[in-house]
């Protein structure tokens, strides 16, 4: 391998990318010369380089605008937000650095520039290649017990968070977290599609559970700004959270038996100080099948709790206020979730064969969390009435 030879990659390069949400991704083949006797140098590396550039194609996805993508206009406000998330992540890394811990799997740090001022337009990070990914969509359930590592590495990121100064934190998002990702992300005009895609999603089978369930979602939308002042009402304690714990933010690989190992958590972006409930209901009602999640999904909050609680060294929070901050996220996560998952199933590289085949199997999950979001909200208008008042 050297700079004169063709390779498969960009320009005829060892360079390939791959887009993130808001990043390009690069796979660099570096050839090294002059390398000093005994020093070991990666001979594959991920650059990740932010860019709004990957939030274009994203947004045609998203069908936003008529389908049409953000314009200039939108990319143009968006623009600080791009280099917010990217030195959110940087600073998030620094801490995990910093930690040192094996217990939290993420990615090895070779070098990270953020943006330094709103005119710099060089913000990346130089990471470890993982290779031998076993990749799920986000339309696919990871089996609960392949998910407990990731449980207990984000309870001990929490954990160790505690200790963290607020200067230490001072890019994270805060507690208007649904706030922020409603008003730049879930305008009316987009809850107004979404809202007519739950319907014509079960219009043949589930009309009245379609109505309910819109109707439960406008009621958790009216509460948004109430859930910035969460703590203050219900005295739920606040820790540190990924904030975007999804199958494409896990990696994991298949050992030599053909088992799952989780080896990094990645896409530390939008990390914000909220009530554990936030990253435990994205990870319950995205990742699970309906039946790990109704009959086990009370192991990964226990899971979650006792190793919080450890590492800590105290218990913070008891595993009844877990539970409570549980119910009062999952209907926001699943408003962002029912009605997009045939969209990324539609958007995923598959033959139009594997696509029915897709759709055929999230089907009942996707009822089923139409079916659990309306219990869960029956509950928390009995539970909860003070908070739940509109």
């Amino acid at each position: 391998m050297s700079l004169y030879e063709e390779s498969d990659g960009i320009l005829e390069t060892h360079v390939t990318w791959k887009d993130g949400f808001m990043s390009r991704i690069a796979l660099v083949e570096p050839d090294w010369q002059n390398v000093e006797e005994g020093k070991e140098l990666p001979q594959k590396f991920a650059l990740k380089i932010s860019s709004q550039l990957a939030l274009i194609p994203f947004s045609k996805m998203m069908n936003y605008e008529g389908g049409e993508g953000f314009g200039a206009e939108k990319l143009a406000k968006l623009a600080n937000l791009t280099r917010e998330c990217h030195n959110r992540e940087v600073e998030i890394y620094e801490q995990l650095i910093k930690f040192n811990c094996p217990d939290i799997p993420y990615t090895k740090v070779y070098s990270l520039k953020p943006f330094d001022n709103s005119d710099d337009l060089k913000g990346y990070m130089i990471l470890e290649f993982i290779p031998n990914i076993h990749s799920f969509e986000m339309f696919q359930p990871i089996p609960i017990d392949d998910l407990h590592p990731l449980v207990r590495g984000i309870a001990t990121f929490s954990a160790l968070a505690q200790s963290l100064s607020p200067e230490e934190t001072k890019l994270a998002i805060d507690r208007d977290y649904l706030e922020i990702m409603f008003k730049d992300f879930f305008n009316e005009t987009e809850q107004a599609k979404k809202f007519e895609t739950i319907r014509k999603l079960f219009e043949e089978d589930h009309p009245e559970n379609a109505e309910k369930l819109i109707e439960a979602f406008k009621h958790y939308l009216k509460l948004i700004p109430r859930y910035t002042k969460i703590s203050e009402i219900l005295g739920f304690k606040l820790v540190l959270n990924h904030g975007d714990l999804w199958q494409s933010n896990m990696i994991y690989s298949k050992n030599k038996d053909g088992k799952l190992e989780l080896k990094a958590m990645i896409d530390w972006q939008v990390a914000a100080i909220m009530p554990p409930g936030l990253d435990l209901s994205r990870l319950l009602v995205g990742c699970l099948s309906a039946k790990d999640r109704r009959e086990r999904g009370q192991e990964l909050l226990k899971c979650y709790h006792e190793t919080f609680t450890r590492v800590l060294g105290k218990k913070l929070f008891s595993i009844r206020e877990l539970q409570d901050s549980y119910n009062l996220y999952t209907p926001m996560m699943g408003l962002m979730l029912v009605p997009d998952i045939y969209m990324f199933i539609d958007s995923a590289k598959l033959s139009e064969e594997e696509k029915v085949e897709a759709r055929k199997e999230a089907r009942p999950n996707i009822v089923a969390i139409m079916e659990d979001v309306i219990e869960i909200h029956e509950n928390n208008l009995v539970n909860y009435p003070e908070f739940m008042r509109i």
